[in-house]
């Protein structure tokens, strides 16, 4: 890994400074996911005042005010809920969280918020502990709808979530919350010698191409007001924003606080401090990261010390600061501007200089706009709500992801009728970063209604920019009616009002895309409509073929002008010479009339398709030759025990194939750490287990196939396999679960059946949603080849399936054969599944491609020559680490794995 050390001046990071791989929370960061809609539901006056609270568009179920209503795939990062104290306490409040029909908590939401429900501290706060307002950061994914409902009197509340292709995925509940709880500051690398940066000299701490994945500064803490850090050719900003304190050179504390965030860290050690941060830093080829003193005097005895990662190429940390007045007018402070692709994942800052006594200032709201929208896609309800506190905050306080560390009440006397105040903020947007593929701006009001004055506002803007997506023309398709609407948008209180064409009912409206060019990748559908009245629904069609839809659950009669959005990905040559392909937006099934004013289509250039290829077949485990004879390993799949060794478990059966016979699965196991030490060994590395096996068949079930390997929340393995029938539309699905790895226990009876020789299952946990994909055809009727999944949120109760693939007529077959062991895995913002299609041939394996892990489209990308393909990545990394995909069945003489190159 390249590492340059500031090229002969005299400070230097420590040269034995180790490579520390990026968290996997934090690289989710580094990946762009232009499907994403990132947006929040809120109790903002919708008239552009300062009287949030309780609001006409959020429906009522019996006794439940339904806080928030969506569906399609998404993904709720954030519940925020405040009320006087004396309402949050009232008895017989209810809190009832539902995805795909399933529920995922209900109960008083003290239990829940407080910690004594399901979750724990920070990924749960209570009021004391977030400063005046109930926080969760549970995620919540589903793929089809959610609804949060509240008894009682949630009389603000915010709700953040993103929806559209990929949505659901990112960190489970049981991740994040590790991730917020460690402390990420111990161990830190060797700091290298003291040594002073003189006035306006510039230090480069490291060159590209690298990731700076944790950094550490220390110096006389009374200097850290005259540092400043420069990321390339961008701007320098102050130090002290930078590592989170947002403290001002002329602070009567010297800015300094001791604290930990999820990404920020300070000590003050008498007249010394340290600041660290962990927030991965890529630096492109020959792109630097400097510091510099800000001051006429030298700062002496600085030190540092940074751990590396590989190189991001393609992506880049832009940080910008900004010093502003308050604008005295109805409108927003603009904080973050850019035009570019990004993902915004933090705001530090700073408010001072406002009237005594006076701390109105904190009443604006922020709205977040992305890709030239005028509505906002995040609109809050004031300033300490945006920072998970509420009601002016209850003081001084920091927490993983937000908090309000700096608070300066300077001439309290007289019940602070006279004092000037000072705060320290951040949040940081790191389970809920907020995307955009064409720009987003980030404003802030400045009290009740943005004018209020004087304020002095200090910010630093943290998101990474991504060079992979371009956009390359727009389209603009106005539908035609003769009803006009006169409104604001839902947003300023000086937003203009505007006249606008509407057109309300059930029906379909099309339109034929004028792609600027044939390297069109995708587009964004952004819709303009009136929100007078809710739900509203409709179904997107691209020649022909479902890929989303827009639903709205809110309303807003008195600023009715809205937008929203949905990103779809080009299938190649949509926009070839002479092909004509339509988009369908099909509200036929909408619950009230399906709004429409305009659509604006941006289109996006981007990569290409990847090409693939597979190195050798290297064996990991020999059936072949075993004293009893010769076996075969057929559908099988791996895991990582607790002690570090793996598991690997599948069919097991003497030659020759005998598939309605195969009742055992064997019990195989290998040292860690992982799939490269295998590849590159000169023998197998599994050997089977003196035990032989990890299942038999019991008297019910005929033939057992297909376990799949998971682990639970609480650390089991969960096996979830395949058991035959004689009616092979009824092959039924069953769990068995493990403590060690060693003994399993079948779990229950029967989950489901299916039909088509329903079989081979693979597990995946997206948050708290369960997700298992398997080969059946679409339907009984049409027998296409297909893969089905269904959702759960407990292994137990699951959903009714869907098609996440379905192949043409060519593939009909009574046990849906061309979609034999599917396997689904993530990488880069895109979703891979691989199928095996033994008729193709018997080691056929297609890869399918798309955004979303609940569709894809039914043409692959490759083939790969392998059989029952089960995928690792080095060090379970499967964003940045090596892939390698197994191959097995009869006739083989064991298990084999290869490596993929191309992705």
């Amino acid at each position: 890994m390249p590492l340059q050390n500031l090229l002969g001046a005299a400070l230097t990071i420590a040269q034995h400074a180790t490579s520390l791989p990026i968290s996997p929370v934090l690289s989710e960061l580094l990946t762009f996911h232009p499907g994403w809609i990132t947006r929040s539901v809120t109790t903002h006056d919708p008239a552009g005042g300062n009287d949030d609270g309780f609001r006409a568009g959020v429906a009522v179920e019996g006794e439940f005010r339904v806080l928030f209503h969506a569906r399609g795939e998404g993904r709720i990062t954030r519940i925020w809920i405040t009320a006087p104290r004396k309402e949050l306490e009232k008895d017989g409040q209810e809190l009832w969280i539902e995805v795909d029909g399933q529920t995922a908590f209900r109960g008083d939401p003290r239990d829940f918020f407080e910690g004594r429900g399901p979750y724990r501290a920070p990924l749960v706060l209570g009021v004391d502990a977030s400063s005046g307002a109930y926080t969760s950061y549970v995620p919540f994914a589903y793929s089809r709808e959610a609804k949060v409902r509240y008894r009682g009197v949630p009389l603000y509340h915010q709700i953040t979530y993103r929806e559209g292709p990929g949505s659901a995925a990112g960190p489970d509940a049981e991740a994040l919350s590790r991730f917020l709880r460690e402390d990420w500051t111990e161990h830190p690398p060797a700091f290298g010698p003291g040594a002073t940066l003189g006035p306006g000299a510039t230090r480069i701490l490291a060159t590209g191409p690298t990731t700076i994945s944790r950094l550490f500064v220390e110096l006389p803490a009374a200097r850290l007001g005259d540092l400043r850090v420069r990321i390339g050719d961008q701007p320098a900003v102050p130090a002290s924003f930078f590592f989170g304190l947002a403290g001002k050179r002329e602070a009567i504390d010297e800015g300094w606080v001791t604290f930990r965030s999820a990404l920020h860290a300070a000590w003050r050690m008498g007249v010394v401090g340290r600041v660290a941060s962990r927030l991965p830093i890529p630096l492109g080829e020959g792109e630097a990261f400097t510091i510099e003193a800000a001051s006429e005097d030298p700062i002496e005895d600085i030190k540092v010390a940074a751990d590396f990662a590989e190189a991001r190429p393609g992506v880049r940390l832009a940080a910008q600061y900004r010093d502003q007045e308050a604008p005295g007018r109805e409108t927003t402070m603009n904080l973050f501007q850019s035009d570019e692709p990004l993902q915004f994942v933090g705001l530090v800052e700073n408010l001072d200089e406002g009237l005594r006594g006076d701390r109105r200032y904190l009443e604006g709201d922020e709205m977040i706009r992305t890709d030239g929208m005028r509505y906002p896609v995040q609109h809050g309800t004031g300033t300490e709500d945006y920072y998970n506190g509420g009601w002016y905050f209850l003081g001084a306080h920091a927490n993983p992801l937000s908090g309000q560390l700096r608070f300066l009440v300077t001439d309290p006397e007289d019940e602070w009728k006279h004092a000037k105040f000072e705060h320290s903020l951040y949040r940081l947007h790191v389970p809920d970063p907020i995307v955009s593929r064409s720009g987003m701006r980030f404003g802030f009001e400045v009290g009740p209604t943005g004018a209020y004055t004087p304020l002095r506002v200090r910010s630093l803007g943290l998101a990474y920019v991504f060079s992979g997506i371009r956009a390359i023309g727009e389209q603009v398709a106005r539908v035609r009616s003769p009803r006009l609407r006169t409104s604001a948008v839902d947003a300023e209180r000086e937003a203009p009002v505007r006249t606008f064409p509407v057109r309300e009912r059930r029906g379909v409206t099309k339109i034929l895309l004028r792609c600027p060019s044939e390297d069109a990748r995708a587009v964004l559908l952004v819709r303009t409509y009136a929100q007078t009245r809710g739900p509203q629904e409709a179904r997107v069609r691209l020649d022909g073929k479902d890929v989303g839809g827009f639903f709205e659950s809110q309303q807003n009669p008195a600023r009715a002008l809205a937008e929203d959005a949905l990103w779809i990905e080009l299938p190649p040559g949509t926009c070839a010479a002479g092909k004509e392909s339509a988009l369908e937006i099909d509200g036929t099934d909408s619950p009230e009339q399906f709004s429409e004013s305009s659509y604006r289509l941006q289109y996006f250039t981007g990569s290409g398709l990847p090409t693939l290829s597979q190195g050798q077949n290297v064996k990991i485990l020999d059936t072949g030759s075993l004293p009893e004879g010769r076996f075969y390993v057929n559908d099988h799949s791996l895991i990582e025990l607790a002690d570090g060794r793996w598991l690997l478990t599948g069919i097991f059966h003497e030659e020759p194939y005998q598939g309605l016979d195969e009742r055992a699965f064997v019990h195989a196991l290998a040292d860690g750490p992982g799939p490269a030490r295998w590849y590159e060994a000169s023998s197998p590395s599994f050997t089977i287990a003196p035990q032989r096996f990890t299942l038999k068949a019991q008297a019910d079930e005929p033939w057992i196939w297909a376990p799949h390997l998971a682990r639970d929340h609480d650390g089991s393995v969960v096996m979830m396999y395949h058991v035959g029938a004689r009616d092979m539309d009824r092959t039924q699905f069953r769990i068995a679960r493990s403590t060690d790895g060693k003994r399993f226990t079948r779990s229950g009876g029967t989950l489901f059946e299916d039909f088509c020789v329903a079989r081979d299952p693979m597990l995946v946990r997206f948050a708290e949603l369960w997700v298992v994909y398997y080969t059946r055809c679409a339907s009984k009727d049409l027998r296409l080849s297909g893969v089905a999944y269904r959702t759960s949120l407990d292994l137990t109760t699951w959903s009714e399936p869907n098609m996440a693939l379905t192949l043409g007529p060519e593939t009909i077959r009574h046990d849906s054969g061309h979609t034999e062991s599917p396997f689904v895995f993530e990488r880069n913002g895109w979703f891979y599944l691989t199928v095996t299609s033994y008729p193709t041939a018997w080691d056929a394996t297609f890869v399918y491609r798309s955004r979303t892990p609940f569709s894809f489209p039914s043409e692959p990308i490759a083939r790969l020559s392998a059989h029952a393909a089960e995928w690792i990545a080095e060090g379970g990394h499967f964003n940045t680490g090596r892939l390698f995909f197994t191959h097995a069945g009869s006739g083989q003489g064991g298990v084999f794995l290869q490596e993929l190159f191309g992705l």
